[in-house]
């Protein structure tokens, strides 16, 4: 039986559609096209490892919005996460947000890392495996947990490109209210690291600026806070306004949930260039792009003193997609702080453009 098909018949009934979908991709992707036999196939998609390792050890969790609502109409939405697992050297299998609580271990510090705009079911499933191994190698001989969120960013190009990214722009704010949710399922005695990346990092401010209080397009989350909670941030090629952390912007209270914030800056990334063409007039340039600028930190007096620009532009160099960060490995020395959570907060940068 084919691979394609031994998967289907595996996963008939067994969750929400997208699960299928998920497995369909990721599979197709890592096996790079490959069949394996029909045992071999449902051992892989189906089975958990055996293994004696710690399940933060062995692999990742990847935590889907796909089955949310993405329109909130100032209502409160219902978080519907679609869960895999993946472990090492067997594959993805479904699973079960109880599954994930019970498997984080307390203590471990969990890293939540939020992809970008145009990121389709394979390509996220891909670049979370390549994820995992690259903040592994950055460990320093340290523990992690990683949770992959994907959030429906998938639109195929077209000539009307500014609209859809506006569009999910829009989504990305939205999905912070799952992110912020789903910081609630982690062990408090957890410490969490927020990585995202483009758009990932608006869904990742959004969720901040909500676990303080605040409400993003008309919506407040009624449980989810970030009170006693040891959360850092990393943001690569950080797609939201430079001024949108600024106190009364947009996500105004995003560093009141965090104890530091860095913030990799390229100051040649392409797509970041063209970022303010999206609104002519109104969109400022990226805080991807500039960093804090000096007003900015003027604005945010010592709550600027969380912010470090870390400037990657001889590194990356004119890039902007995520593959270009976790193939350097020096980047993930440098989040390491952020990840790991050693006892010294790394200091703020406090030079600006």
């Amino acid at each position: 039986m084919m691979l394609r098909e031994l998967l289907e018949a595996n996963l008939r009934g067994a969750g929400p559609r997208v699960l299928a979908v998920a497995l369909l991709s990721c599979v197709a992707s890592v096996t790079r096209g490959e069949e394996l036999s029909g045992a071999e196939a449902a051992q892989a998609s189906v089975n958990v490892a055996v293994t004696d390792a710690p399940l933060s050890d062995s692999g990742f969790w990847i935590v889907s919005t796909h089955d949310s609502p993405q329109s909130f109409d100032h209502a409160r939405p219902r978080f519907c996460p679609a869960v895999l697992r993946y472990e090492q050297c067997v594959g993805y299998r479904p699973s079960r947000i109880a599954e994930l609580c019970a498997g984080l271990e307390p203590g471990i510090p969990v890293c939540i890392m939020v992809h970008g705009s145009f990121v389709d079911w394979a390509s996220a499933c891909r670049e979370s495996i390549s994820t995992w191994h690259w903040l592994r190698r950055g460990s320093m001989g340290r523990r992690m947990q990683m949770i992959y969120l994907t959030w429906p960013s998938y639109s195929p190009l077209g000539p009307m490109l500014q609209l859809e990214v506006n569009k999910l722009g829009r989504r990305a704010a939205r999905n912070g209210y799952y992110l912020a949710e789903l910081t609630q399922h982690v062990p408090p005695e957890c410490p969490i690291c927020l990585l995202g990346h483009s758009h990932g990092t608006r869904v990742i401010a959004s969720a901040l600026h909500l676990l303080a209080g605040g409400s993003v397009q008309g919506v407040c989350h009624p449980y989810a806070r970030a009170a006693g909670r040891r959360i850092r941030t990393v943001f690569a090629a950080s797609a939201i306004d430079h001024d949108w952390l600024n106190p009364s912007h947009r996500y105004g209270r995003a560093l009141c949930s965090t104890q530091c914030l860095l913030n990799l800056q390229n100051r040649r990334d392409p797509a970041l260039r063209i970022y303010s063409c999206r609104l002519p007039l109104i969109a400022k340039q990226p805080f991807g792009l500039t960093g804090l600028t000096f007003r900015d930190r003027r604005q945010l007096g010592a709550w600027g003193q969380k912010v470090n620009d870390y400037d990657v532009t001889e590194v990356i160099g004119a890039a902007h997609l995520w593959p270009y960060y976790f193939n350097r490995i020096s980047l993930a020395c440098a989040v390491h702080n952020y990840v790991y959570f050693p006892e010294r907060i790394p200091p703020s940068a406090a030079s600006s453009n």
